[in-house]
């Protein structure tokens, strides 16, 4: 999805560079730490910005080696697509296995004992005669409830977990797959579906008994949603009507999500693409005003609002308990909990380590992006999303870590550092192409035509020849007229 510059999108910028070179500095320091060497973080710093000539020299490379290419070869969008549906399929299925092997082939008791937290499980547990208590963390509730109906079935056994989870992580393949394909592109969704679906990071998540697989479900699903309704709106898809209706709609699952877990708070971003998306005309329909963006954006606003404050009314009406109890004790909550998470976050994101630089490096492809993108970019809300919730401080507002959030977001940008330098510089490269095209035409004219040797045997040529006598004749003999006489009748 295209968007606007504005002024705001140079302050991103800043705060993204700035970004991209806190995250090279925290890897080296890590990897070096890895490796016993102490090295100042501020050494670390100076470094990583030596890294950035090497940075752009190899950006700068990507980008002419694929505009020549791109010149002179074509592929065809059906070629696209059949390699776009291997990758998808290749993962899916790979992936899939990839976690039942991890589920049913780990030593569950070293998990148990040393990765899994025992409170969900605890709380999950079916006994008879009871049932699961309340919980402050919606999020956390909602799982609890889900990991026991899956226990009813299976039993108080740790493969319940194991088996809720990989379920859990092939949907978010698929979630996650059409989300970034619908709102970043091709490319983007590929490299971010290749990831996921081979992490270390994230499959070492199916031995930890916590909210985050389920949540992350869920903000890929609201994610989804509101990209969807955000670009079939600047798509002008929707009636004036239709469209206050919708967003109403997503008001109130947004608001829920962000009951359930306030980091939910930052798929609000995405609705800035309603002032900022670019807007395409529809001649049976009347033209986006700046006063329905408004309408349409207040109407999202205000009934996300409701449906969050509402949540705690159906908690109070369902416990029996004070509304203004219920309100407190989820604002308490995550202030007790406030700022455990940043470093639980970056030594999930560490994990990876080898490909996460891979990752970082084709992020920050971005940064040099700005300048030469024009009025128009696709990446500005997802660098605003990665702002908040790649791991910063604003990480520590949860509950949990949830540092696959910031793993995903990460591999959405890398893949939009890759399309937007190897597919970037369109015009140019239909411009060579015609300059080329130009160019091979005018030889053709100025070379003489070659004729190609017929094969066939042809007639003999006709050669003209002159009429003559043997015998010479002399000229008096060639009179034939004879005068006779008048009255000699011999001619009658």
């Amino acid at each position: 999805m295209t968007y606007r510059k504005t002024w705001f999108s140079y302050v991103l910028w800043v705060l993204y560079a700035g970004l991209c070179v806190m995250m090279l500095a925290s890897l080296c320091q890590w990897f070096l730490s890895y490796m016993g060497m102490f090295v100042p973080v501020s050494v670390s710093v100076v470094g990583v910005f030596l890294i950035f000539p090497l940075l752009l020299g190899t950006y700068a490379l990507l980008r002419v080696v694929s505009r020549k290419i791109r010149t002179k070869y074509t592929i065809q969008a059906h070629t696209l697509a059949m390699l776009e549906a291997f990758v998808v399929a290749f993962c899916f299925m790979f992936g899939t296995l990839y976690r039942l092997r991890a589920a049913l082939f780990s030593d569950f008791d070293f998990y148990f004992l040393d990765s899994m937290e025992t409170e969900y499980f605890e709380l999950a547990m079916v006994r008879a005669g009871e049932g699961i208590a309340p919980m402050t963390h919606g999020m956390g509730y909602l799982y609890v409830v889900c990991l026991s109906a899956i226990m009813s079935f299976l039993g108080n056994k740790i493969i319940s977990v194991m088996f809720l989870h990989v379920v859990l992580q092939v949907v978010s393949l698929v979630i996650g797959f059409l989300a970034v394909r619908k709102s970043a592109g091709r490319l983007p969704a590929c490299v971010t579906l290749v990831y996921l679906s081979f992490s270390g990071a994230y499959i070492s998540r199916i031995g930890v008994i916590d909210p985050e697989c389920l949540y992350f479900l869920f903000y890929l699903l609201g994610m989804y949603l509101i990209v969807s309704a955000v670009k079939n709106y600047c798509r002008n898809y929707y009636t004036k009507s239709f469209a206050v209706w919708t967003f109403m709609i997503l008001g109130i699952v947004l608001g829920i999500l962000i009951y359930l877990d306030i980091r939910s708070v930052t798929l609000l971003f995405f609705l800035v693409g309603i002032f900022t998306g670019k807007k395409e005309e529809d001649e049976e329909l009347p033209a986006i005003t700046a006063g329905q963006n408004i309408l349409v954006f207040g109407a999202v606003e205000v009934f996300c609002v409701l449906a969050f404050f509402g949540s705690f009314l159906i908690d109070a009406l369902g416990y029996g308990t004070e509304y203004m109890t219920e309100l407190s004790a989820w604002g308490n909550y995550y202030l007790s909990e406030f700022w455990g998470s940043v470093l639980a976050c970056m030594d999930q994101f560490m994990r990876d380590f080898p490909f996460n630089v891979l990752l970082i490096v084709a992020a920050s492809f971005l940064a040099f992006e700005f300048k030469r993108s024009g009025k128009e970019q696709n990446y500005m809300l997802w660098i605003l999303l990665c702002v908040c919730t790649a791991p910063t401080p604003m990480t520590g507002y949860g509950v949990l870590p949830y540092g696959t959030i910031a793993l995903f977001i990460w591999c959405v940008l890398a893949g939009l550092g890759l399309q937007n330098c190897i597919m970037g510089d369109s015009a140019q490269v239909v411009q060579a192409k015609i300059e080329k095209i130009n160019a091979e035409a005018e030889v053709e004219e100025i070379q003489k035509p070659r004729f190609i040797e017929n094969p066939l045997p042809l007639p003999k040529k006709h050669v003209k020849r002159e009429m003559d006598y043997e015998y010479p004749v002399a000229e008096e003999d060639m009179k034939f007229d004879i005068e006779v006489d008048e009255s000699d009748d011999f001619d009658i």
